[in-house]
C-alpha cells in the first residue's frame, strides 16, 4: 500500500487528478464523493486519462477516444485493446492510500465477420518485454533502432495467441495496426471464402499489416493463423506517437512497404 500526500480536498466531484505511485502515474477520480484510482496511461501509454474527460463513472482518452470504466478498468469503447488496472482508495489522516486490485479481465475486441472467422479472436494480454524486445529486434523496419527505442516500443506494443485457421486479419475491413510473429506461422490469403489465393507465408520475426500504419486503409488480404500463432501487435496511433521521436523509421518504413508491394505484385503475375 501506498501513501501519496493527496487528500479528498484535492480531488472535487466530477474531476480527476493524477498521483503518483511507485514511480508510475495514478489517476483518482471523484465520482459522486466515491473515489475511484486507475492507471492514468490509457493502454497506448501515450496519454494521460486524468486530461481527458470524466462523465459519471466514465473517463475518456483526449488522444483516440477509448473510454473506460473507473470502478472496474474494463474497456466500454472504442479502439483500446486491454483494460486499466485499478487500485482500492483509502483515505488516511487525510491523505490518500492506494492499493492495487486485480486487472479488468476483458478486451474489447472486433471480430472477423461470421463468413470468414472460423472463431472468435484471443483476448490482447500485456507483452513480457524480452519476448517483445527480441521479436522486433529480428523484424527489419526495426532492426537498427537503439536498445532504448527497442525498449520504448516494446512498452507500447500488445500481445495475442490465435487458435489454427483463426483470422487475424480480415480483408476488405479497416485495418488499425501492425502484427510481427512471435512463434507459429500465418499465410496471407486474398479472396476468402470462396476462392482462396495464398500470397505468402510469415514466421517468426516477420511482420505483417503495416499498410494499416500509415493510414486508415482496408486491408487487402486476410492473415489466417496456420497453426498455434502469437503474435506482438501495435496500433497506428501509438506508432505515429513514436515516428515522431524516431523520424528515420519513416523512411525505411516506405522502403520495407514498397518492397512488401514489389513481392505481392510478382507473385499474383507468376500465378496468373
Amino acid at each position: 500500500m501506498t501513501t501519496t500526500g493527496q487528500g479528498l480536498g484535492n480531488v472535487a466531484p466530477g474531476t480527476t487528478v493524477s498521483v503518483e505511485m511507485d514511480g508510475q502515474p495514478v489517476a483518482v477520480a471523484n465520482v459522486d464523493g466515491t473515489l475511484y484510482a486507475f492507471d492514468d496511461y490509457c493502454t497506448h501509454r501515450q496519454c494521460l486519462l486524468s486530461e481527458g474527460t470524466l462523465a459519471g463513472t466514465v473517463v475518456s482518452c483526449g488522444c483516440h477516444g477509448s473510454q473506460f470504466d473507473v470502478t472496474t478498468g474494463a474497456v466500454l469503447r472504442g479502439p483500446a485493446k486491454m483494460p486499466l488496472s485499478t487500485f482500492k482508495v483509502e483515505i488516511v489522516d487525510g491523505e490518500l492510500r492506494l492499493d492495487i486490485i486485480e486487472k479488468a479481465a476483458e478486451a474489447v475486441e472486433q471480430p472477423a465477420s461470421p463468413a470468414v472467422a472460423a472463431a472468435a479472436p484471443a483476448a490482447a494480454s500485456p507483452t513480457p518485454a524480452v519476448e517483445a524486445e527480441v521479436a522486433l529486434a529480428h523484424v527489419p523496419l526495426f532492426s537498427g533502432l537503439p536498445a532504448v527505442s527497442l525498449q520504448t516500443l516494446q512498452a507500447l506494443c500488445f500481445r495475442r495467441t490465435f487458435r489454427p485457421d483463426e483470422v487475424i486479419v480480415e480483408e476488405g475491413r479497416t485495418g488499425n495496426g501492425c502484427y510481427v510473429v512471435v512463434s507459429g506461422r500465418v499465410e496471407v490469403v486474398r479472396g476468402l471464402p470462396d476462392r482462396p489465393q495464398v500470397l505468402a507465408t510469415f514466421g517468426p520475426g516477420e511482420p505483417f499489416g503495416e499498410m494499416a500504419l500509415l493510414g486508415d486503409w482496408k486491408r487487402t488480404a486476410s492473415v489466417v493463423a496456420i497453426e498455434e500463432t502469437t503474435c506482438i501487435g501495435i496500433d497506428r496511433w501509438v506508432f505515429l506517437a513514436f515516428l515522431r521521436r524516431e523520424p528515420e523509421l519513416a523512411v525505411r518504413m516506405l522502403q520495407l512497404v514498397a518492397q512488401r508491394l514489389v513481392d505481392t505484385n510478382q507473385r499474383l503475375s507468376a500465378s496468373a
